[in-house]
């Protein structure tokens, strides 16, 4: 098999079978590739046509339109796209408004499969009949998400209202084939395009997936419940839902419900949206920089905020996890950004790249010292990390340097903080509520933000 091969989503049986459950497999790569490649040519004509038309009724128009099509593509492609479209909707200041409105739609609101399909589930699962594990349990769910859904029910033994998460039946066999599909379009853009090896494309790719995968065993989401949960012990702000283990299994998960609102009736509510914000960057500075272990899911759908001032993080099933050495790195590659050390930001990239062929360090470094000087200049205050950081991988790029996969990850968890702050509360800035945990991690003093 060449490096450019398809994986099998499932091994063939020998035989007389194995050529016809090939070309099963082949026909359905070939049509999940078409309406990939669909949703590409379309997401491309949807910023072409942005550019051209301005302003006007069909600059609305043309992202509306697009933005349907896509959450009608996203839905039919599965659980990895619906993924990728809901990190796609927290971007305000990247994506027009229509367009973003309607990728909002995949964060929770995905066609929910039938109740007696969740029934069967959740009475093979935990080995009773539903009626002798709840009081009542509400037939129409009250999420329904790309890996599962969530209906509220009553536990029959306390009569606490408790979230049901039950997982959609055939979601391993689809994230599955994603998973080759992905892979063998990454092999083949990096063969096509060679600067994508330097973004280390096939590399992300194959983590976001393996996280993608880990999201389908409900176990492995209540494992990643109690660590956030001994995490966050200390803070007031910060929740996470308590589960009740007697009925929780690999495809179950039964935890409090939470009476939470959306960021959208806070003030209604009666919740402090200054507070809010704060505890948002605060928990997602401590997650990556004192934790190395990260909620990696972070769209508007997955939070809920509760007055005074406390949000609670819902749907843990997809974490990314950072070695201490990528999470000091990380640690230090920040800090050296926020304090204008420039060749400090140029040497650890430089060091920690997993391929390099620099044809001039010292004309790098001097692109990355400028840079980092004018962001320094702008002030910490108008500093949007994400958007840095993606500025400083296309001076990698030029400079032949290829960046960690791990930072694919933690640039996706400040986005979403990030984003929660510009919709929320514009004035306050990520930097200035990273740097303390940046300098904790590093055993240093926190620099004055400025």
């Amino acid at each position: 098999m060449s490096d450019l091969d398809l994986p099998r989503v499932t091994p063939a049986a020998p035989g007389a079978h194995a050529r016809p459950a090939r070309r099963a497999s082949l026909v359905r790569v070939a049509v999940r590739s078409a309406q990939m490649a669909l949703a590409g040519a379309l997401a491309g004509a949807v910023f072409l046509r942005a550019l051209v038309t301005g302003r006007g009724p069909a600059a609305e128009r043309v992202p509306r339109a697009a933005g349907l099509a896509l959450v009608r593509l996203c839905t039919r492609l599965g659980a990895t796209f619906v993924k990728v479209g809901q990190i796609a909707s927290t971007r305000a200041d990247l994506l027009p408004a229509p367009l973003r409105e309607a990728l909002e739609s995949l964060q929770d609101r995905v066609p929910p499969f039938p109740f007696a399909a969740v029934r069967e589930i959740v009475e093979r699962e935990l080995r009773q009949p539903l009626e002798a594990l709840f009081e009542s349990f509400e037939t129409e769910p009250v999420a329904a998400a790309s890996v599962a859904q969530v209906h509220r029910a009553v536990l029959r033994a306390s009569g606490q209202v408790v979230a049901v998460k039950v997982r959609r039946p055939d979601i391993a066999q689809k994230v599955a084939l994603d998973r080759a599909i992905l892979l063998f379009l990454a092999r083949l853009l990096e063969r096509v395009a060679p600067t994508l090896r330097l973004v280390s494309l096939e590399e992300a790719l194959r983590h976001f997936c393996e996280a993608v995968e880990a999201q389908l065993d409900l176990g492995h989401e209540a494992g990643n419940n109690r660590r956030f949960r001994a995490h966050f012990a200390g803070d007031p702000d910060v929740r996470f839902p308590a589960l009740h283990e007697e009925a929780c299994s690999d495809s179950v998960l039964t935890m409090e419900f939470v009476e939470g609102v959306r960021e959208d009736r806070l003030e209604a509510a009666g919740v402090d949206v200054r507070r809010v914000v704060e505890a948002g960057m605060r928990a997602v500075s401590r997650m990556i920089f004192l934790h190395g272990f990260v909620h990696a899911d972070l769209h508007p759908g997955n939070l809920r905020f509760v007055p005074p001032g406390g949000i609670v993080f819902l749907d843990l099933g997809l974490v990314g996890t950072l070695s201490d050495e990528d999470r000091l790195t990380t640690a230090r590659l920040l800090y050296a950004l926020a304090t204008g050390d420039g060749p400090t930001v140029a040497r650890l990239f430089h060091e920690n790249a997993p391929h390099q062929a620099t044809p001039d360090y010292a004309a790098y470094e001097r692109e990355i010292v400028e840079f980092v000087a004018a962001v320094r200049r702008r002030g910490l205050a108008n500093l949007q990390v994400t958007l840095e950081i993606g500025r400083i991988f296309d001076i990698l790029r030029r400079h032949r340097i290829q960046a960690r996969s791990h930072l694919t990850m933690v640039n996706l968890a400040m986005m979403t903080a990030e984003g929660l702050g510009k919709r929320l509360a514009p004035d306050l800035a990520l930097t200035d509520a990273a740097l303390p945990y940046l300098a904790e991690a590093l055993g240093l003093p926190a620099p004055a933000a400025g």
